[in-house]
């Protein structure tokens, strides 16, 4: 684990040295559970739930329209329910390395600009506990929560330039990730929605 996040440090590092805009956004991620158990039965009892979500990037612009983003990311994808005798909630931090093109759908004379964006999120659970009742349950041991989870996204953003040195910005992603199988399975689909802070170079 800690040679797999050294690793992501490191490119994030080389991207950094050669950027052209840093970026933080910090933002809310509104996450539902696509479980099925070892028979194939869905339970309906999951309810969405919200956690944070952290990101801090950078962009290059390939040319006037198209844009890359390459970032580090922190998401808590979180849910709960009941089945009328228990109650029970995931509560997950995943940590990991983003990629996305955007395109410039407008930009204005004073600096507002649209911009729709598709990529893709690869993460590991960093931690994670299952609430069972009054019992607690290490996720990170499930073979379900194991490993990495991909995850295809799109989104847009609205971006204000406000002086030479500062923009503001307020994005919408959903990201859906691939199921992973075995007896059980499992993937989570999440609206996020971020505030951001871009300092250009």
């Amino acid at each position: 684990m800690k040679s797999k996040l050294l690793l992501i440090c490191c490119i994030f590092c080389l991207q950094l040295g050669f950027s052209q805009e840093i970026y933080v956004h910090i933002g809310e991620n509104f996450t539902s559970y696509d479980y099925k158990n070892s028979s194939g039965q869905t339970n309906s009892n999951i309810k969405s739930s919200t956690g944070n979500a952290y990101e801090l990037g950078v962009d290059y612009g390939l040319n006037e329209k198209f844009t890359y983003s390459g970032s580090l990311t922190w998401n808590q994808y979180n849910a709960k329910g009941s089945n009328g005798v228990s109650l029970y909630a995931w509560n997950t931090n995943y940590f990991g390395i983003q990629n996305a093109i955007s395109y410039t759908v407008l930009k204005t004379r004073n600096e507002l600009e649209i911009k729709l964006k598709a990529g893709v999120n690869t993460s590991t659970i960093a931690n994670g506990q299952q609430l069972l009742n009054n019992n607690y349950y290490d996720l990170t041991q499930y073979d379900e929560f194991k490993g990495i989870v991909i995850q295809p996204l799109i989104g847009m953003q609205l971006k204000y330039t406000v002086t030479d040195y500062l923009s503001l910005s307020f994005n919408y992603i959903y990201s859906k990730s691939l199921p992973k199988t075995g007896l059980e399975s499992l993937s989570f689909g999440t609206n996020q929605v971020q505030l951001g802070l871009h300092f250009p170079l």
